[in-house]
């Protein structure tokens, strides 16, 4: 295995594949489409037992639909977590060389022809990075 030192002689830049458009992004958590977040709503109602004693049911995960279109007590917005995760700075991946960075793309392109035509087509870059000592 190489030292440190060693590496650092050994690669003077590092080439970076990366997609303009999945750049992560800040969003205020409740309204922000780019995460990808699911949204549900949690209902209580409160019912008289036979008893005489209120009761209070509980139903989890409706939609927002659902939530609205019964005759509930509370209503209790749920936020999940995200579900799209885009690395910071956009980047699908790195070489040692821009020929093995070219021919990811042209394979990547390749592989995903059926599905990167019009609006959906990604913006693809390729960057160096110099490395110094």
């Amino acid at each position: 295995m190489k030292s440190d030192n060693e590496l650092e002689q050994s690669i003077s830049s590092i080439w970076v594949v990366y997609d303009p458009s999945k750049i992560s992004v800040w969003c205020s958590k409740t309204d922000c489409p780019l995460l990808g977040r699911e949204v549900s709503y949690d209902v209580m109602k409160e019912e008289e037992s036979e008893d005489g004693e209120l009761e209070a049911i509980i139903t989890h995960g409706l939609s927002e639909e659902e939530s609205e279109s019964g005759e509930y007590d509370a209503r209790i917005k749920r936020v999940s977590s995200p579900r799209i995760k885009h690395h910071d700075l956009g980047v699908i991946a790195s070489f040692t060389s821009k020929k093995k960075a070219t021919d990811y793309i042209e394979e990547y392109f390749r592989l995903n022809r059926e599905t990167l035509s019009g609006e959906n087509a990604p913006e693809i870059g390729l960057s160096e990075i110099i490395v110094t000592v």
